[in-house]
């Protein structure tokens, strides 16, 4: 939906947080970890069971602090970064809405809670792969990154049940096989801090539970295989959160502005079903053919009852073919359909923003209501080949054709990637493509956005080099992104044709990449990452670039993991970055709706930067047996040194007397925590 009071929408996320312990571990900040330079690969090996955790995904899962959840260590990759107004990554100056997610190569729901932590049990991940620009012909609706999970399947082993307790989630997994031709797995995850908390408790003046904060989630993977050269999948997962304050006046955000008084509350949840058919060929040709069914369903609750909710439907077949023409030439080819059917209600008061402005409050319009259905149907096609031109040096290249009759749009993006290995150890890499993503759903409803706003689309090239050497990895990428029919809001005072947002901002994001890793043969593994990039956006009335948000031009990350014994491993990890942009309060006014209130003026956008962010986590783990039964104990410390991270300024209304204050939000300060995994 339209701009609708995100500070209230977040406190939910974040205020809980801050007054309680057992929330304390939602990550911060940006990193690095990949396998291979352009891709930023982590990716299983060649004849690795299907069934099995490839190498490079075992590292996410070793990264200290992360709770042994590696989609959460995504924010140790190179280029990736927190963004807390989402609670989502961003990627190398991108929002976080550019980014697509998938499972088993279709989309998926939100892989990230709002609460905390990932939607997947971590003990089913098989493959993670992160394309953070100019990703292959397959990879579609996405202008920043892709990010692509495997999940493994089954394994043909008697049932075993897995039981993870820790101060955040308790997990459940039962696995094993029915038959000779049939195996599943099942796993369901619930959160704890509901446990720690009371309905009906204060966190802080004016600020009340009124609905504990509860997450869990799900997944079921059944297979059937008749024969090695034939497979039949079924893959259910889900999630659902929710959590609820009651704000009074005395609450900040009511001594600010009186419209969010009342209930606010977040009820999340969605659901996708796979059917997935994959056929292997005697001369390595694949086919599979994908059902997919996902449901979407947003409510949200604030103020004086305003709401809105949403649910969309998404259905969408895909067929694949790859097929080997000769030793050196291969090619894939894939086309898939889909609809996605959005059926939404509201009544609230409209705020028409984007994220590149700084005054929300000044696009402000009326309480309305309403209620409608929309229906976006699309189709996609691709081919890529690989061709392997001498043995060393290899040309990808590919196009991608997108409709998507909603906006009544089409585009023909083309993709090529070429590596060179210069000498055993050297490789040089570059690739270039063209992308586009369907227009964001709250800015192009029609009774609350622009039905014609038209797709962003955005050109990435990338450049770099890896030099391996007895061990060590080092990688330089440099990269570029130029992007076009970025939205723009309104202001409702001046848009008497009622279109509330049009396409026309442009942007650039450019930067520099440099990690060593040494890889893991002895006791010790790691890498160090440093980055150095810069992120604009383009005002096309006043033709002013201005630094995006989430620009970041700095970042710092160092990874480090060390076998003390059999029996126990040591693990750290350092963060450290440039602050987060904002614009700076320059002083306050009245608000014109309600006088007795006053609103903060506005600097220029983005034109001060919070203090360098940085803090350390470390965990120890150690194997052992309890009952005959093998555990994993773990003991950790995130942000050891106690940093005290500012997270931004916000003003506040006196009680006393008219007048204001800023007052400083800090990050979150040092957390211990353990937890405990047992296999019987």
């Amino acid at each position: 939906m339209s701009y609708a009071k995100p500070f209230v929408l977040s406190l939910l996320a974040v205020a809980i947080a801050s007054h309680s312990s057992v929330l304390r571990a939602q990550p911060k900040n940006t990193g690095s970890s990949s396998a291979e330079i352009e891709q930023l690969l982590v990716r299983g090996e060649r004849g690795r069971s299907s069934a099995e955790v490839s190498y490079e995904a075992e590292k996410l899962l070793s990264v200290a602090g992360q709770m042994g959840d590696p989609i959460q260590a995504i924010y140790t990759l190179p280029g990736v970064v927190y963004d807390t107004a989402e609670s989502a990554p961003a990627v190398r100056g991108s929002s976080p809405r550019d980014n697509h997610f998938m499972v088993d190569g279709q989309r998926t729901g939100p892989l990230l809670n709002q609460l905390y932590g990932s939607a997947i049990n971590g003990d089913l991940l098989q493959d993670f792969t992160l394309y953070p620009a100019a990703f292959a012909a397959p990879y579609g609706n996405a202008t920043g990154a892709v990010f692509d999970v495997r999940l493994r399947d089954p394994r043909d082993q008697p049932i075993e049940t897995v039981v993870d307790l820790n101060m955040l989630r308790t997990s459940l997994l039962f696995e094993g096989a029915l038959s000779e031709t049939q195996r599943f797995y099942t796993s369901y995850r619930l959160s704890t801090m509901q446990f720690f908390l009371e309905d009906g408790e204060e966190l802080d003046d004016g600020e009340q539970i009124n609905r504990l904060p509860t997450l869990h989630d799900y997944q079921l993977r059944y297979q059937w295989q008749p024969h090695e050269q034939h497979k039949l999948t079924l893959t259910v997962l889900g999630v659902d959160e929710e959590a609820g304050l009651h704000l009074s006046e005395a609450s900040e955000a009511g001594r600010i502005d009186p419209d969010v008084i009342g209930d606010a509350f977040i009820n999340n949840r969605w659901q996708s079903r796979q059917l997935r058919y994959e056929a292997i060929g005697q001369q390595e040709q694949t086919f599979t053919a994908s059902l997919l069914s996902l449901t979407q369903r947003d409510h949200v609750g604030f103020g004086s009852e305003q709401f809105y909710r949403v649910q969309e439907d998404i259905y969408e077949v895909q067929l694949v073919w790859q097929q080997p023409v000769t030793e050196w030439l291969s090619w894939q080819a894939g086309v898939e359909a889909g609809q996605r059917e959005a059926d939404y209600q509201y009544d609230m008061i409209m705020y028409y923003c984007t994220d590149h402005q700084q005054d929300c409050e000044a696009n402000r319009g009326e309480r309305e209501q309403g209620s409608d259905k929309v229906n976006r149907p699309y189709q996609a096609a691709w081919l890529s080949t690989t061709w392997q031109v001498i043995p060393s040096l290899t040309w990808e290249i590919g196009g991608r054709y997108d409709k998507q009759e909603y906006s009544d749009e089409s585009l023909f993006a083309p993709r090529a990637r070429v590596s060179w290995f210069v000498t055993p150890g050297l490789e040089l890499i570059a690739s270039a493509g063209r992308h586009q993503q369907m227009a964001e759903l709250d800015k192009s409803l029609p009774e609350t956005g622009n039905s014609l706003l038209q797709s962003p689309g955005s050109d990435h090239y990338a450049a770099g080099f890896r030099y391996s050497l007895l061990g060590w990895n080092l990688k330089l990428e440099g990269y570029r992104k130029t992007m076009r029919h970025l939205p723009r809001a309104l202001d409702p005072q001046q848009d008497a044709e009622k279109l509330r947002y049009v396409s026309d901002v442009k942007g650039t994001s450019r930067g520099i990449e440099l990690m060593l890793e040494k890889v893991r043969e002895d006791r010790w593994s790691g890498w160090l990452a440093v980055s150095y990039s810069q992120s604009e956006r383009t005002d096309p009335i006043t033709e002013k670039s201005t630094a995006y948000r989430l620009d970041t031009p700095i970042v710092v990350q160092a990874v480090f993991n060390y076998e003390l014994s059999k029996a126990w491993t040591f693990g750290a990890v350092f963060t450290g970055r440039s602050g987060s942009l904002y614009s700076p309060i320059v002083g306050a006014k009245q608000n014109p709706w309600h006088p007795d209130y006053l609103l903060p003026e506005y600097g220029e956008l983005n034109s001060k930067r919070l203090p360098f962010y940085h803090r350390l986590d470390v965990e120890f783990r150690r194997s052992a047996e309890l009952f005959n039964h093998p555990v994993e104990y773990t003991m950790a410390v995130r942000n050891l040194y106690n940093r005290e991270n500012v997270s931004g300024y916000y003003l506040l209304n006196n009680d006393s007397e008219q007048g204001y204050r800023i007052n400083t939000e800090d990050d979150l300060g040092i957390f211990p925590y353990v937890a405990m995994k047992l296999r019987f």
